[in-house]
């Protein structure tokens, strides 16, 4: 059957499908990403035990909001919050200060006394965690809450990102071989060339005392799960 002959027979169906899949196309479009509450760090997040690590919670707001609130969870077999500062926070006023609770969260909620609310990215509050233990440490955000600065104070549609840390045994080099603060297959070429070339401390991710496929079964496994290659990995050993 030719196209034309294709095409005239499932005109109908395809005058008809046409502007609806474009219509569909043009709604996805404009559908805008919901407000959001996150965790951010400038250190590296493939960490040793006893590095410490900076994370700032942020909110990002598209829309205006006047109060906020959330708790912060952190594997206590795994890391230690150390401490907490509200140094450059957006929130005006505390209804609940940041604490550290004793089973290693962070809980606080606050608003702000702006005559506009809050509308834009900003610093809530910061803290820093110590690693305890070796291990993948998922820091999450729990319970959290925008209200929407219009009169209302109706609940804002929010999202939350958790942030994660790789911990490595002390004294270990780090599978972030380049310092680019990821792990991928740049530093997955530079461990690999290193199986050919002499010693160095540094490529020796399970410091046994050579570069072989080991140190490569452990960048893998430090590459994450999207990685075709992580089924692969063997671990620290």
């Amino acid at each position: 059957m030719s196209v034309r002959h294709h095409l005239k027979k499932h005109r109908t169906k395809i005058a008809i499908t046409l502007p609806i899949a474009f219509l569909l196309a043009s709604s996805f479009s404009l559908i805008r990403d919901p407000e959001e509450i996150y965790l951010s760090s400038e250190d590296n997040r493939f960490v040793e035990v006893g590095e410490q690590v900076t994370i700032q919670v942020i909110a990002d707001a598209n829309e205006p909001i006047n109060v906020l609130g959330a708790t912060i969870v952190a594997p206590q077999e795994l890391v230690s919050i150390d401490a907490i500062s509200r140094e450059n926070s957006i929130i005006d006023l505390w209804t609940q200060e940041p604490t550290i609770t004793s089973d290693n969260k962070i809980t606080f909620s606050g608003g702000m006394v702006t005559e506009n609310g809050f509308l834009g990215n900003g610093v809530v509050l910061t803290f820093i965690v110590i690693p305890t233990a070796e291990g993948i440490a998922k820091i999450d955000i729990e319970n959290s809450e925008m209200l929407a600065h219009d009169g209302t104070g109706m609940p804002v549609s929010s999202s939350n990102n958790a942030l994660v840390l790789t911990i490595r045994p002390p004294e270990h080099p780090s599978p972030d071989v380049n310092g680019d603060k990821t792990v991928n297959l740049f530093d997955f070429g530079i461990v690999s060339a290193r199986l050919f070339m002499a010693y160095e401390r540094a490529y020796d991710l399970n410091l046994d005392g050579k570069i072989t496929l080991s140190d490569i079964g452990v960048l893998i496994k430090n590459m994450g799960t999207d990685s075709n290659l992580g089924s692969l990995a063997v671990g620290w050993i």
